[in-house]
């Protein structure tokens, strides 16, 4: 998991596109959510966190918009909109391994070292 601290935007686009596993599940995608003012935001995260996405929504009662929302509102130093929202996304998953909750895949995601056991 991307864990440095006070990154521009495009410091985490760089990410997105370089820092991580050559395969199409780590491609960067866009969509397009409402912020928290109603407006048009763009949120990039790799294929995989969509993945993700979509298993969290169709599974759980969870609605990503809620989360998007919430970030807007509670901005956290350091991290773009889509940055802190990768980051809830894999601390969510790596939350429902450790707990031996459902998750959409038999192992624990990239970056996961059994924090919190």
């Amino acid at each position: 998991m991307l864990s440095c601290l006070n990154m521009s935007h495009q410091r985490f686009m760089n990410f997105l596109r370089g820092g991580t596993p050559s395969t199409a599940n780590y491609d960067p995608v866009a969509r397009v959510y409402k912020n928290a003012s109603g407006i048009d935001e763009i949120i990039h995260l790799h294929r995989c966190y969509w993945a993700y996405v979509d298993w969290l929504e169709a599974t759980t009662d969870i609605k990503f918009i809620n989360w998007v929302v919430h970030c807007d509102k509670n901005p956290s130093e350091g991290y773009t909109l889509s940055h802190l929202l990768m980051y809830w996304l894999w601390t969510d998953e790596c939350d429902r391994f450790r707990a031996g909750l459902p998750t959409p895949n038999p192992y624990p995601p990239m970056g996961y070292e059994g924090w919190g056991n």
